[in-house]
């Protein structure tokens, strides 16, 4: 029976290619091991994806990588994992509550209350295995993306890029819209910083549409979009998306995607009317710290 000795990559970089080409052949599929950083979900991984992380830990039985577990953020009191990989289904029993056990303890130290994983629902075993470690199923979302060569010559509508002049009323549109969200929490200056854009939508004079978009690369990322909800029932929402894939197309991006719980009706018939298509489904699978 193997014995297995747990690893940080910052202890060991010179395993960084071998865990880039273990998840970079975990690509969307049925042994889809989907990416803990949501910009970069379906894209092949690279090396500022594991820098992005909390941490990426490694099982190694002698030389060989039995097992690769990295953790995501995603809030000041919950993680998002990417993985557990582990490519031989046999080594699962003991190479699972390693992994799992070490980062618990981990998120323990860092006052984290728990941890989630983005499960591709065609990846089966990947599920199973988690359930049997305690995770509980939560929510599915889509992902879906949407090619933008076609919008390049698109107008922006009445749709503009924030200045920083507008953050305060920006930043009024997205909390009201989404209250749990901490994209706000700190300043947008510091989100645009982080690789953030951020669009506004006025109607007579008052912001009334806000959205966030994430930096990722030839493909880019709506985080948040919203209509003020004193100003719903207009069909606003439409223009706001019209104009930021228009604006993102001019900035030579050759694709936009995002992430929309199953349930939200409204936001993918806005979505599929706008020309999205579904990439893959996926479940959210949650588990105390």
């Amino acid at each position: 029976m193997a014995d297995y000795a747990l690893v940080d990559l910052d202890q060991r970089p010179d395993l960084a290619p071998r865990v880039l080409s273990m998840f970079a052949a975990a690509g969307p599929g049925p042994g889809h091991v989907v990416c803990g950083i949501p910009p970069r979900m379906g894209l092949e991984p690279g090396a500022g994806d594991l820098a992005a992380t909390l941490g990426v830990l490694i099982a190694l039985s002698g030389r060989r990588i039995a097992g690769v577990l990295a953790v995501c953020p995603y809030s000041a009191e919950q993680v998002t994992l990417w993985g557990p990989l582990i490519p031989d289904p046999r080594e699962q029993p003991r190479v699972l509550p390693l992994l799992v056990q070490e980062v618990r303890q981990a998120l323990r130290e860092g006052n984290y209350a728990s941890m989630r994983a983005p499960v591709d629902q065609r990846n089966r075993t990947l599920r199973a295995w988690l359930l049997a470690a305690g995770f509980q199923p939560w929510k599915d979302f889509h992902c879906y993306e949407h090619e933008l060569v076609g919008h390049r010559h698109a107008d922006l509508g009445p749709v503009q890029v924030a200045a920083r002049d507008d953050f305060e009323a920006v930043a009024r549109v997205l909390q009201a819209c989404f209250p749990d969200s901490d994209h706000c929490r700190v300043s947008l200056v510091q989100r645009e910083n982080e690789g953030y854009r951020h669009y506004l939508l006025r109607d007579g004079g008052q912001v009334v549409g806000a959205a966030a978009v994430q930096a990722g690369g030839r493909r880019s990322w709506l985080k948040l979009i919203g209509i003020d909800p004193a100003a719903r029932g207009r069909h606003l929402s439409r223009a706001l998306l019209a104009g930021i894939l228009a604006a993102e197309a001019k900035l030579n991006h050759q694709r936009i995607g995002l992430e929309v719980f199953a349930d939200n009706r409204p936001a993918i018939a806005l979505y599929e009317r706008a020309g999205f298509l579904r990439a893959w489904t996926a479940s959210l699978l949650v588990a105390p710290a």
